[in-house]
C-alpha cells in the first residue's frame, strides 16, 4: 500500500509530536487551565474519534487532537503532585535516603522522600554535617522535624533552580540541623511498589559502588568508573566534570544507548542460541529492565532500555529495528509515565542524537568512497566518526544552548573514549561474573583500573590543548529553533540536488 508522503511511513512519529505540543501547551496554560478541564477534553475528543470511524480524515484530526488533550492533562496532573501545600512552620516526618548523599562544604545533601504521608513527595535535603550524617547512606531512614520549603531560585541567578527542582519532581527543599533528626526504621507502605522497588535496587547499588572501593578503585578513577558503569556522578570533581565537558565527553559519564548498547552485546554473546531465541531476549531484557532499575531510571537510560526492547521484538519479526518509529514509541511511553521528562535536558540530548544518527549517519558514512571504506580499519574507524558527527550535528545546538560551549575536538576524543568504554563495560561484567575466581576478579580490576587512568589522562590532556572549545556561545530559543530548521533545511536541498544529479 502507497503512503501519500513521507511522514506517514512513521505514524508513531506523529502521534509523539502532538503529545509533545500538548506537554508545552499544558505547562504554558498551567494554572489557566485545570487538570480537570484538559481531562474532559480528552474524554471529548476520544469520544468523537471512536465515533468517526467512518470518515478517516476526521478520525485521524480527532486523533491528534486527542493527543494534544492527553499531553495536556498529563502534564498538568504531574505539575498539580509537585506543587503541593507546605506548612508554614516546622513539620515531623519520616523520610528515607534516596540519592547518594554528597558532602558540601558544611553540609551533606542528599535526596528524601517523605513516607508518612498519604501522596509520598520527594525533597532536597541539606543536613548539617557531622559525624552521624557522614554515615547516611542510600535506603537508611530517619526522623526529622523541619522547615518544608518550596524551591526557589538564589537571588541574582541566571539559572531557575526552583523550577528546575519542580520539574524534576521535587516538591520542596530543606536544612536539617543536627538535633532535628535521628536515624530510625521507616514504614514504606505508603510508597507505591515502583518507588519501593527503585529504593531497594538504589540499595544494592550502593553495596556494588562499595564493593568498586574494596577492589583499590580510588579517587576520581572511582568516580568515573561509577558514573560510567552505575550512573553515580556524586564523587565526580568539578576538575574531572568540566574536563570531560570541554573535550565533548561528557556523554560517556551520562549512562544512555552507548552503555546498555554494550550491556546488549555482552548478553547476546551469551544468549546466542538461535532455537531458543525468543527465551533468550526474555531473559536479556529482564536483565537490561534490572540493569535500569539499579542505575536510577533516568531519562536517557530509560530511552535506550525501551528502544532495546521494541529492537528486540522487531528483530523477531525480521523488520527494520533502527527507526524512528522506534525512537518515537520511546518517547511517547516516557512522556506518558512522566511528562515533565519532556523538560530535561539529558532527554532532550538523548533524543537528539538518535535521531540525528537516524538520519544522517548513512549520508555521513557515503561520504568515503566504498574503495576506502572497504577496508577493514578504515572501515570500523569511519564508522566511528560518522556516528559521533551525526550525533554531535544533532546535540551541539543544544549544548551551546543550555552550557554556551562548543567542543572542537570531540571526533578525537570519541576516538579515545569509545573503546576505553567498552573496554571498561566488558571487563566489569567479567569481573562480577568471575566473582568466584578471586584472583582472575583482582586481575580484571586491576586492568580495568589502568584503562579508566588512561581513559581520564586523554581526555584531561585533550581539554587542556588549545582552541579545545568555544565558550560563552549565547543563543536564545528561537535562534535554536532555527538552526535546527537550518540543517533539516540544507538537508533536504542536498536530497534534492542528489536527485537532480542523478
Amino acid at each position: 500500500m502507497k503512503t501519500n508522503g513521507q511522514i506517514q511511513l512513521y505514524p508513531v512519529l506523529r502521534v509523539a509530536l502532538f503529545l509533545i505540543a500538548g506537554i508545552v501547551t499544558g505547562e504554558l496554560l498551567y494554572g489557566v487551565v485545570s487538570f480537570g478541564a484538559w481531562f474532559a477534553a480528552t474524554v471529548a475528543a476520544l469520544t468523537v474519534t471512536l465515533l468517526a470511524w467512518k470518515y478517516c480524515i476526521l478520525q485521524t484530526i480527532m486523533i491528534f487532537i486527542t493527543c494534544v488533550f492527553l499531553g495536556g492533562s498529563l502534564v498538568s496532573r504531574e505539575l498539580d503532585e509537585v506543587n503541593v501545600c507546605l506548612p508554614d512552620d516546622d513539620v515531623a516526618y519520616s523520610a528515607v535516603v534516596v540519592s547518594q548523599p554528597v558532602v558540601a562544604e558544611k553540609v551533606i545533601k542528599c535526596d528524601l522522600i517523605i513516607a508518612d504521608i498519604l501522596t509520598p513527595i520527594k525533597i532536597k535535603a541539606s543536613i548539617y554535617r557531622d559525624e552521624r550524617a557522614g554515615k547516611l547512606h542510600v535506603g537508611d531512614g530517619i526522623k526529622v522535624v523541619s522547615l518544608l520549603e518550596k524551591p526557589a531560585t538564589y537571588a541574582g541567578a541566571d539559572f531557575d533552580y526552583g523550577r528546575y527542582l519542580l520539574y524534576h519532581g521535587y516538591a520542596a527543599t530543606t536544612f536539617i540541623y543536627t538535633d532535628e533528626w535521628r536515624p530510625a526504621t521507616v514504614d514504606l507502605t505508603e510508597l507505591s511498589l515502583v518507588q519501593r522497588t527503585r529504593i531497594a535496587a538504589l540499595v544494592f547499588r550502593d553495596k556494588l559502588l562499595r564493593r568498586f572501593s574494596d577492589m583499590g578503585f580510588q579517587g576520581q578513577a572511582y568516580a568515573v568508573l561509577a558514573a560510567m558503569t552505575l550512573g553515580d556522578k556524586s564523587a565526580l570533581s568539578d576538575e574531572m566534570k568540566e574536563d570531560y565537558s570541554v573535550s565533548g565527553a561528557s556523554h560517556v559519564l551520562a549512562l544512555s544507548g552507548l552503555h546498555l548498547g554494550i550491556i546488549y552485546a555482552i548478553l547476546s554473546l551469551l544468549f546466542s542460541r538461535r532455537r531458543w531465541q525468543v527465551v533468550s531476549q526474555v531473559l536479556i531484557l529482564l536483565a537490561i529492565w534490572t540493569y535500569v532499575f539499579i542505575v536510577g531510571m533516568s531519562a536517557s537510560v530509560m530511552r535506550s532500555a525501551i528502544m532495546l526492547t521494541v529492537y528486540s521484538f522487531v528483530s523477531l519479526l525480521n523488520r527494520n529495528k533502527m527507526s524512528l518509529n522506534t525512537l518515537s514509541v520511546a518517547a511517547v511511553t516516557i512522556l506518558i509515565g512522566n511528562p515533565l521528562y519532556f523538560y530535561d535536558v539529558g532527554f532532550q540530548m538523548s533524543f537528539a542524537a538518535v535521531l540525528f544518527i537516524i538520519i544522517f549517519y548513512r549520508p555521513v558514512l557515503n561520504i568515503m568512497p566504498h574503495s576506502v571504506r572497504d577496508i577493514p580499519v578504515i572501515r570500523q574507524i569511519w564508522q566511528m566518526v560518522s556516528v559521533s558527527v551525526a550525533a554531535q550535528i544533532g546535540v551541539a545546538p543544544l549544548v551551546a544552548f543550555y552550557f554556551g560551549r562548543f567542543s572542537c575536538y570531540f571526533l578525537l576524543t570519541n576516538l579515545i573514549v569509545v573503546p576505553a568504554a567498552t573496554i571498561i563495560l566488558y571487563g566489569v561484567v567479567l569481573m562480577t561474573v568471575l566473582s568466584f575466581l578471586p584472583w582472575l576478579q583482582t586481575l580484571l580490576s586491576a586492568i580495568i583500573l589502568k584503562v579508566v587512568m588512561c581513559l581520564n589522562a586523554g581526555v584531561s590532556f585533550i581539554a587542556a590543548m588549545p582552541w579545545a572549545s568555544i565558550d560563552n556561545i549565547s543563543i536564545g530559543l528561537l535562534q535554536l529553533l532555527l538552526i535546527y530548521i537550518a540543517i533539516f533545511s540544507f538537508c533536504m536541498l542536498a536530497v534534492f540536488v542528489k536527485k537532480m544529479m542523478w
